[in-house]
């Protein structure tokens, strides 16, 4: 058999069920031949004394004969019930005879030197520790084994004595020994059939796993896990299923990545490239026209600057090369430099920004990320508003825990359906993706990146064509927290 054969799942459940029924075998054969003349031999002692006490308690009673009879019949047993005197009170069929053939076995037992009348055995009786005796007699001319046993009964002047044969299973055993080679031999047939069986049947899903594994690992994302009715079996099933729909989505955004990112690089250079021979051939010699061109220049240079930033940003944040360092800020002072920023760029674009916010609401968290993500998601609200008449609000609440800020615009809004995938890298380029003109298709993202290395919560609200509605919470600064900080502040200065 090959090494690869011996070393496989089924080989070895089957060898292991082999072994199992083999041990089993051998239990039995050692517990039906080797031990079955020594259990024989203990239960009929543990038969005799357990009767021995039933008689005792009718003996008592006075209401004995019947049972004595009974009991001598059904389990081929001699009793006697001798006085303390040695003479027979009654025995189980009440003859002298079967006194004397009692003492008469007894006078055969060389290795015994017990007295020929009965008066030797109430002796022996009354002169032992408990009042009991029991030994084993061996009958050399029947080759059998003769079980005694004798008691005094409490609180009477009367001796029990049984004696029952107890004969050698020789003939019961070469009977079991001869079953038992066919038992097992058919037996060990039938278990190595059954247990191939098994192991095949336990195995054959992993096997089915492991290929489909194998076809995995070529890039084919459409193979399916089955399960097999076993729980652990059908938890890897789903797992791996899972981990199957999950490497096809993360191979999907590659591919649409890797396509969008090409769009996005290759339209500004074509620009580039097309203006700078405008400049070299017709506009070099004409100012105004040389302004005109070199301004589309910068403007397509900034947006490659932009995607590059972007996706060395969103690089950083998802392998954890930026770590987020929490500080306590002042919150309303940053996004107000922002929107004032914002302000002074899109105020002559028929764009309107209001400010809804408390005064000083210190918080909590990375200032520099959260600035990118205040810039991300104003920024965002501003590219899908109308293009004329936007109005953007950015609205801030606060309790004595959080602070949550909302960015509403007046844009077409979002589909309920797509609104968990708009986190996603590029998403719209699996539909509609048009280039924006002031992003690179990175920024939410960026935020979701950001906020959830942050732990904070974020989603969005939209309704078609009424616009959509993105918020964050952050953790408030306790008052105890701003007093320390400040504190740190004077003794620095």
């Amino acid at each position: 058999m090959k090494t690869k054969e011996v070393t496989t799942l089924t080989f070895k459940l089957w060898l292991y069920f082999i072994v199992f029924a083999v041990a089993l075998f051998v239990i039995l054969w050692f517990m039906q031949v080797i031990f079955l003349q020594s259990y024989y031999s203990s239960m009929k002692k543990g038969e005799v004394i357990k009767l021995a006490d039933d008689i005792e308690e009718a003996y008592k009673s006075g209401e004995y004969k019947d049972l004595v009879d009974t009991i001598a019949y059904r389990n081929s047993t001699t009793i006697f019930l001798i006085d303390l005197t040695g003479d027979l009170i009654y025995t189980s069929n009440q003859t002298q005879n079967n006194l004397n053939d009692f003492n008469q076995k007894l006078t055969e037992i060389p290795e015994r030197h017990i007295a020929i009348d009965t008066t030797g055995i109430v002796d022996e009786i009354l002169e032992s520790p408990n009042k009991k005796i029991s030994y084993n007699l061996q009958v050399e001319k029947f080759k059998t084994e003769v079980f005694i046993y004798g008691k005094l009964i409490p609180n009477t002047d009367a001796c029990l004595v049984m004696a029952i044969s107890i004969d050698p299973v020789d003939a019961t055993t070469s009977v079991l020994q001869n079953q038992l080679v066919y038992i097992t031999i058919i037996a060990l047939f039938i278990s190595s059939i059954i247990s191939f069986f098994f192991s095949k049947r336990i195995s054959g899903p992993i096997s089915k796993m492991t290929d489909n594994a194998k076809k995995l690992a070529q890039g084919n994302y459409d193979v399916v896990f089955e399960k097999a009715g076993y729980q652990e079996i059908d938890d890897l099933a789903e797992t791996l299923n899972y981990m199957t729909s999950e490497l096809a989505r993360t191979d999907k955004i590659k591919k649409e990545l890797i396509a969008n990112v090409s769009h996005d690089l290759k339209t500004p250079l074509t620009m580039i490239k097309a203006y700078s021979e405008m400049i070299r051939d017709l506009s070099g010699d004409n100012k105004q026209k040389r302004e005109e061109h070199l301004k589309v220049i910068i403007d397509e240079t900034d947006r490659l600057t932009r995607l590059v930033n972007d996706m060395m940003d969103l690089s950083k944040i998802e392998s954890g090369v930026t770590q987020i360092q929490k500080e306590i800020f002042l919150f309303t002072e940053v996004l107000e430099k922002m929107i004032q920023n914002f302000r002074a760029i899109y105020e002559n674009n028929h764009c309107k920004i209001l400010l809804d916010v408390p005064d000083e609401l210190y918080v909590l968290a990375d200032k520099t990320k959260i600035e990118q993500v205040l810039f991300n998601l104003i920024n965002n609200a501003i590219s899908h508003s109308e293009i004329e008449n936007k109005e953007i609000i950015v609205k801030v609440t606060a309790n004595y825990k959080r602070v949550k800020v909302q960015i509403i615009d007046n844009g077409v809004g979002i589909p309920k359906e797509e609104l968990q995938h708009i986190w996603d890298r590029y998403y719209k380029a699996s539909k509609s993706f048009k280039r924006s003109s002031t992003g690179s298709g990175l920024g939410l993202s960026i935020v979701k990146n950001i906020l959830t290395r942050h732990g904070f919560n974020f989603g969005v609200q939209s309704t078609v064509g009424k616009g959509s509605c993105f918020w964050f919470e952050m953790d408030r600064a306790s008052k105890r927290d701003i007093k320390l900080k400040e504190e740190k502040e004077k003794k620095k200065e």
